[in-house]
């Protein structure tokens, strides 16, 4: 064989590994137990420290969430009034809810989960800013919740307001206060500059807005859900995808991978598609992925704990716990 044709063969062989290796990964066949680090992270409804629920049934909820390895849980508190307050009288039972909670499980981490559309929370306003980083204090502080989970929705590449919140809230917040917030898919800025010349993506979230995010919060919660999509196999590679790009782009930080439980049909959410087998099953496919950082994956997320069914627990637990 002559020496250029040698030459071109090793050129292939060697852009073929390339393509293989960085950007296809070497797939492992592990299982989800492998990988499952015993902290996984859920939403509950608004109703624990909105109405007086009883012990028992406290009880019971926080032992299944012992049970199925949720150690970090998004306690509804709000949502933010356009101000950026909370009414007392929306969470007056949260500090016993919290009080009675701990009695079953101290390891379990409450969150106050703080959420707003952005259309009615106007964050350029510095007193909204102020007052909500006050009532994060008062959630915290005198309240007793671990941290503040932020789902506020959307932030993108160019929310600088959104990102003077974080950084407000960290400079007030104890240091060991946990920042949570949760962000739309991750948006890769080489999609952006490739797909951008035939598609105007909006409010999108690249690595700009994530690298933002994390100079201040501790958690990053990825939702990969109302993703429009109609194919289980595309949404089970939207969510390996995501955990695989996602897990790249910090170290030190907790990620979680979010996927949904609820089942209404929406323009946006398909629920044969996407829902928690399919979720599971990308989240695994993306541990395996040699592409993956697989330490600084810190669980997955369930949204939301009130509409889990039996079949779907059996799901979990077979695919993540087993």
């Amino acid at each position: 064989m002559k020496l250029w044709k040698i030459t071109l063969l090793s050129i292939i062989v060697l852009i073929l590994l390339f393509v293989w290796i960085f950007i296809i990964g070497v797939n492992s066949k592990r299982p989800g137990s492998y990988f499952n680090t015993g902290n996984n992270a859920i939403w509950i409804e608004h109703k624990w420290v909105g109405d007086d629920v009883s012990e028992k049934e406290i009880a019971e909820m926080v032992l299944k969430l012992k049970k199925n390895q949720f150690f970090t849980v998004f306690v509804h508190t709000g949502p933010l009034k356009s101000d950026g307050t909370i009414d007392f009288e929306t969470y007056k039972y949260a500090e016993s809810f919290l009080e009675k909670a701990r009695k079953y499980a101290p390891d379990i981490q409450y969150q106050t989960w703080l959420g707003q559309i952005r259309s009615s929370l106007d964050l350029s306003d510095p007193e909204v800013r102020k007052n909500i980083v006050n009532q994060s204090q008062i959630l915290t502080k005198m309240i007793g919740f671990d941290g503040v989970h932020y789902d506020i929705e959307p932030v993108w590449d160019g929310d600088l307001d959104f990102i003077q919140l974080l950084k407000e809230t960290r400079e007030t917040l104890k240091e060991d206060t946990v920042i949570s917030v949760a962000l739309a898919e991750f948006v890769p800025q080489v999609a952006l500059k490739t797909v951008g010349i035939f598609y105007d993506f909006v409010n999108y979230n690249s690595e700009i807005n994530y690298k933002n995010v994390a100079k201040y919060a501790d958690q990053i919660v990825v939702m990969v859900y109302d993703t429009s999509i109609q194919e289980g196999y595309l949404y089970r590679l939207l969510v390996r995808e995501q955990l695989i790009w996602v897990s790249k782009l910090f170290k030190e930080k907790e990620v979680f991978i979010a996927i949904p439980s609820y089942d209404y049909t929406t323009k946006a959410f398909n629920p044969e598609v996407e829902n928690m087998e399919n979720g599971i099953k990308g989240i695994i496919s993306g541990l395996n992925n040699a592409r993956s950082r697989v330490e600084n994956f810190a669980g997955l997320a369930i949204y939301p704990y009130w509409t889990i069914d039996e079949n779907e627990w059996e799901i979990y637990q077979k695919l993540w716990l087993k």
